[in-house]
């Protein structure tokens, strides 16, 4: 069991690798550079189609092609990794993977172009790491459906959500991180877990990130702490809690509440984090309003 290939040639008579599926389970896949000493160049036409164990893909920087639905239907993929390399990117690729979440691209040549496809090719809440830039950049989802006009006979097309242009800023050559910045305004009042991200993303990696922009941001995630601590406490996100602390200001109001959610999800390490910038913010604070360690 394990990786399924075939030799291929391609236009100059140079033979390359091209994978085309793995035999057995695999949550993890990570595709070697090459194999029998030939580099591996290519996922072919649907490769991976409809798995639902695989979870990760890590490609190699020798990947320069992405067949025809090569992870389309892989309901449980959570990450895919690879680099800018790849110049041949056709349909399908990543279509219906529901669960993709986090995509990384290592950027050898500074292209965009596989992530402006990636892009294209799903409509879901994706964040982009780009590195060794350290950008961190979210892209929230969005709907294009048909309307059909009855009386006038003929479909209209119809967007709705924030992602579409957020997906705009996005060219061959780079992200216009200018304009990304400006449409924040559109995403606050469209959808809440995508703004949260977006304004942790930009605050924690500020690549390129004027003081206007820095400043809405940050008042954005102060106003809204509450929202923000119900999203992060869960998901036991604490690097994030702990850089809110540091450089903003959390509401009094809004510790209570996400010190009772920390208890409740068994977050002792949020818990100390919280209680800590409660001392040393609110020490005036009435102790009957407060918790401690005692309360685990």
């Amino acid at each position: 069991m394990g990786i399924l290939w075939q030799k291929c040639t391609d236009r100059t008579g140079k033979e390359y690798m091209e994978i085309t599926g793995f035999e057995g389970r695999i949550r993890c896949l990570s595709v070697p550079r090459e194999i029998e000493e030939i580099p591996v160049r290519s996922v072919g036409k649907n490769a991976f189609s409809g798995r639902e164990d695989l979870e990760a893909v890590i490609l190699p920087e020798t990947i320069d092609t992405l067949g025809r639905y090569a992870f389309y239907n892989c309901r449980n993929l959570r990450t895919l990794s690879l680099y800018d390399g790849v110049e041949d990117y056709y349909d399908g690729v990543i279509k219906q993977c529901e669960s993709l979440s986090e995509i990384t691209l290592f950027q050898e040549r500074g292209s965009c172009s596989v992530m402006k496809e990636l892009l294209a090719d799903n409509d879901r809440m994706l964040h982009f790491v780009l590195e060794p830039m350290g950008l961190h950049l979210t892209f929230p989802a969005y709907v294009y459906q048909f309307v059909e006009d009855v009386e006038a006979r003929v479909l209209h097309h119809k967007i709705e959500g924030s992602g579409y242009p957020y997906r705009e800023c996005v060219t061959r050559r780079g992200v216009d991180l200018l304009n990304y910045d400006r449409l924040f305004s559109h995403v606050v009042t469209d959808d809440y877990h995508a703004a949260v991200e977006i304004a942790l993303g930009r605050l924690m990696y500020p690549v390129e990130l004027e003081q206007n922009a820095k400043e809405i941001y940050g008042q954005y995630l102060e106003q809204n702490a509450d929202v923000v601590l119900g999203e992060l406490v869960p998901a036991g996100r604490l690097e994030e809690i702990r850089f809110l602390c540091d450089t903003l200001r959390i509401p009094r109001q809004s510790l209570a509440p996400a010190l009772e959610l920390t208890v409740k999800e068994q977050k002792p390490q949020i818990t100390a984090v919280l209680m800590e910038y409660q001392r040393k913010h609110f020490e005036s604070k009435k102790k009957g309003n407060t918790l401690s360690l005692e309360d685990w």
